[in-house]
C-alpha cells in the first residue's frame, strides 16, 4: 500500500480514544508480527491492508480486516490526512478498497459509564461541595503521579 511518509500525529499503545481518531487519515498498527493500515474517512474504515511481516504476505479489503489485532502492547500511529492527498491515496491503492465501509467501534477504548450516584455514594458525599469535588481531584491526582 502506498502511503505518504509523514511523522504520526500520535503514537498510541493499546486502543485509540474517539479523539484521537482523524475526520480522513491513517491508522497503521503494529501488533507482533502484523502491520496494518486502515483508511479512515468520517469514522468509518474505507480502506484495510495487512503485511505479515514475517513471511512478508500481504492482504487486502476485508481479509486483511479479520487480521487486524489490537492489544495493550500494540503500537497505533494516526496520520492526518487532507482530502486531496485522502483522494488520492484512495486511488493508488483501490485494490484495498473495502466493499462496504466498516464502523471504527473495534479500535476505540472501551470506556467504562461512571454513575454519579455511585461515585457519591462511594465517598459517603450526599451534598458535593467545591471542597469535595477538589478533594477528589486531588486524591486522583495522587494516584496518577500528579498529573
Amino acid at each position: 500500500m502506498w502511503l505518504p511518509s509523514d511523522d504520526p500525529q500520535h503514537v498510541i499503545r493499546g486502543n485509540l480514544k474517539i479523539s484521537h481518531v482523524p475526520e480522513m487519515g491513517f491508522v497503521k498498527i503494529l501488533e507482533g508480527g502484523n502491520e496494518s493500515l486502515l483508511l479512515i474517512k468520517d469514522q468509518k474504515i474505507i480502506a484495510a491492508w495487512n503485511l505479515n511481516i514475517e513471511t512478508l504476505e500481504e492482504t487486502r479489503e476485508n481479509k486483511a480486516m479479520k487480521l487486524v489485532s489490537i492489544s495493550p502492547e500494540s503500537r497505533i500511529e494516526i496520520y492526518k490526512l487532507d482530502d486531496k492527498m485522502f483522494s488520492t491515496i484512495i486511488d493508488l491503492n483501490e485494490e484495498c478498497k473495502l466493499p462496504l465501509p466498516v464502523e471504527i467501534g473495534f479500535l476505540l477504548e472501551k470506556v467504562e459509564e461512571v454513575n454519579r450516584e455511585d461515585v457519591l455514594s462511594k465517598y459517603k458525599i450526599r451534598d458535593p461541595s467545591e471542597d469535595d469535588i477538589d478533594n477528589l481531584l486531588n486524591d486522583y491526582k495522587s494516584k496518577i503521579g500528579g498529573r
